[in-house]
């Protein structure tokens, strides 16, 4: 038998040399078979046990998956360990001081313990193989989540970049946050070195994130689209209005339905704001003034059939009547009212008087505060007959509705919760000259600034008359006739917001300039 530099030492050390799976009840059956070997080891000793040619340890292979084939291949190996019996004597007579029984026995024991160990360790590493199948499943689940995540975090992100409603601080504050919970669904999630609970937090607000994700993109988006649609080209814009006082008209067409069809305008309000001072000066011209139009060589009408011509037809003549230059408008109809005061959830409106509409004599409006749904507040705006003032009472109660909606309007809580359905019944029912950014940089002023608007309402008035109109065809109409002492109180109180000058109400309800600006 050939001799070589290993001995039954390197057999022992083989065997304890692996690493293996963690302690149970198999590894204690291994600790036995050591305790074995080392007093195997100190029999070999004693008697001079010849050394066994035995192959490479296993713990000097370079470990590799395939636990069968270095088994194999020291089952080859030690094949001489299995020798019968009647093996020729002549094998060990270089030796002749050995008991070849002792031998024997070493070998024998040696083999069984060999056999235990590799049943036990194949078993055990049977089972290590489940749990790391298992494990890498979850893994897998967790890598599909993080790239998930990372695309709707992604898309979010160019949607609110290329949005840009948020103030900066706001921007910094927000992303902030959410890419350090992204760091920790991260190392959550990845590691294994998390705990159980770690990754299941982790992945419930991975998902929670996504979802966020997926409906602030929408939102953007549907923004976008919305204002887009609803916006027209403007040549009269201001460079920037949340730097610059700018006019706007708000003109109400008595029709329902969608936008584009034409009517008669029946609500005419200037709008004046001066982001600077924070003041709103809403100006109401009455539907029947008299009024001229420069598409039309100046032929005089009233100013409610300007809204068979156009909307331009009506900017013009405001622009003639007031001196003033128009920089924006927005043109509603019955519906888009409607539709606008039932997304936000309604609004409250203050009542002089106690009536029943025209048109909801079942409904009963109180004097004092009155919650108002879309039908109500649109009844309320258009009612005169009940009141001895009619048309000018009716321009009252159409600017108390307005005062709500941008009270209303201008809650962050009340855009937040209707934002989306807002945007949805005003698609087909809405028309402004507003560009999507500027109304963007509007909204990021108004969540940056925060700004305490002052709202200060004025109407012109005029003497009753009956006058050769142009929509007639020259024949007498009813007209509202003009009133110089009005209109030049309205240029002055217009150019003062525009100016940068306040405007203070007295007891009467009278809007003035502050005296000394």
């Amino acid at each position: 038998m050939a001799n070589n530099d290993w001995d039954l030492d390197d057999l022992l050390d083989f065997h304890f040399d692996r690493e293996v799976p963690e302690r149970s009840k198999k590894i204690d059956d291994i600790d036995e078979d050591r305790k074995l070997y080392e007093e195997l080891r100190r029999q070999s000793k004693s008697s001079n046990a010849p050394a066994f040619d035995v192959p490479e340890p296993l713990s000097n292979h370079k470990w590799i998956d395939d636990d069968k084939e270095i088994f194999s291949q020291y089952d080859k190996a030690h094949a001489f360990s299995r020798m019968p019996d009647n093996a020729p004597v002549e094998e060990v007579d270089e030796h002749p001081h050995h008991n070849i029984k002792e031998i024997e026995a070493i070998k024998q024991a040696s083999q069984e313990a060999y056999d235990r160990y590799k049943s036990n360790y194949t078993k055990n590493k049977s089972k290590k193989n489940k749990k790391s199948t298992g494990r890498k499943r979850v893994n897998g689940f967790h890598r599909v989540l993080t790239l998930i995540y990372l695309i709707a975090f992604g898309v979010f992100a160019a949607a609110m970049v290329f949005m840009d409603v948020l103030p900066f601080g706001m921007s910094i504050a927000l992303f902030g946050v959410l890419l350090l919970l992204s760091l920790v669904i991260f190392i959550q999630t990845r590691s294994r070195k998390s705990k159980a609970w770690g990754k299941v937090l982790a992945t419930l607000t991975a998902m929670l994130l996504i979802v966020f994700y997926g409906v602030g993109t929408a939102y953007a988006l549907g923004t976008l689209s919305f204002l887009s649609d609803t916006s027209v080209k403007n040549e009269s814009a201001v460079s920037d209005l949340t730097k610059h006082s700018f006019n706007f008209i708000i003109t109400g067409i008595d029709v329902d339905g969608k936008i584009d069809s034409e009517g008669r305008s029946d609500v005419n309000m200037v709008v004046t704001v001066n982001p600077k001072t924070q003041q709103i000066l809403m100006t109401s011209i009455p539907r029947d003034y008299e009024i001229y139009m420069p598409d039309f060589d100046n032929a005089l009408d009233k100013l409610t059939h300007t809204g068979f011509y156009g909307v331009q037809t009506t900017i013009g003549a405001e622009e003639q009547l007031l001196d003033t230059k128009m920089n924006y408008y927005v043109k509603v109809n019955f519906t888009t009212v409607e539709r606008f005061i039932d997304a936000v959830g309604g609004v409250d409106v203050e009542s002089e008087y106690e009536f029943n509409p025209v048109k909801m004599k079942k409904w009963t409006v109180q004097k004092g505060m009155n919650h108002m749904n879309g039908k109500q507040a649109l009844a309320f705006a258009r009612e005169r007959k009940a009141f001895i003032d009619g048309d000018r009472q009716r321009i009252k109660n159409q600017q108390l509705v307005f005062e709500a909606l941008i009270k209303k309007a201008t809650s962050s809580r009340t855009m937040i919760l209707s934002y989306n359905k807002v945007l949805t019944s005003l698609r087909d029912y809405f028309e402004m000259s507003f560009s999507s950014r500027e109304i963007r940089k509007l909204v990021k002023f108004q969540l940056a600034k925060d700004p305490d608007w002052k709202i200060f309402k004025n109407t012109i008035i005029g003497g009753d008359g009956s006058l050769p109109t142009y929509s007639t065809g020259g024949a007498y109409a009813y007209v509202m006739t003009q009133d110089a002492e009005s209109i030049e109180n309205a240029k002055t109180l217009i150019n003062a917001v525009l100016d940068g000058q306040s405007l203070q109400t007295d007891e009467d309800g009278v809007v003035t300039v502050v005296a000394g600006e």
